[in-house]
């Protein structure tokens, strides 16, 4: 029995060491969002994500969202709220649907997916904490 219990406290001391969070890579990102008209998208569901612009190359890449409010900004979460983004390049993935139940989107398509949308962020050493994300109708 003491074999296992120190053999659960090495595991447990190990988990603990390496931890689940981002740690020094993470990074506070704030923003907002808005047409070229200078309008806010608004809908019952309104989100910004920022995807990883390469999982192949970082495996440790984690998304990050946002709710969008109604005045346009946004704070990103990864694991805690608001904590931010871990470091890297990512592209930027918008979802603005009318009502919850529905799926009408009320932005264009381009941007609601990874592959398609042209907004990308840099975070972290050498990129911006505050992004100013304007959309084309």
């Amino acid at each position: 029995m003491p074999r296992f219990a120190f053999g659960c406290s090495l595991v447990c001391a190990a988990l603990a060491a390496a931890g689940c969070g981002g740690g020094d890579n993470m990074y506070p990102v704030t923003g907002t969002v808005k047409f070229a008209s200078g309008q806010v998208p608004q809908g019952e569901v309104a989100v910004v994500r920022f995807e990883p612009a390469d999982m192949a190359a970082n495996a440790e890449s984690k998304a990050a969202s946002g709710k969008i409010a109604p005045d346009g900004s946004f704070r990103l979460t990864t694991i805690d709220p608001n904590d931010g983004a871990l470091a890297g390049d990512y592209k930027v993935v918008l979802t603005v649907y009318k009502t919850y139940a529905g799926r009408q989107s009320l932005i264009n398509k381009k941007y609601t997916q990874a592959a398609t949308t042209p907004l990308s962020a840099k975070v972290g050493p050498g990129g911006q904490s505050h992004f100013e994300l304007v959309l084309d109708p």
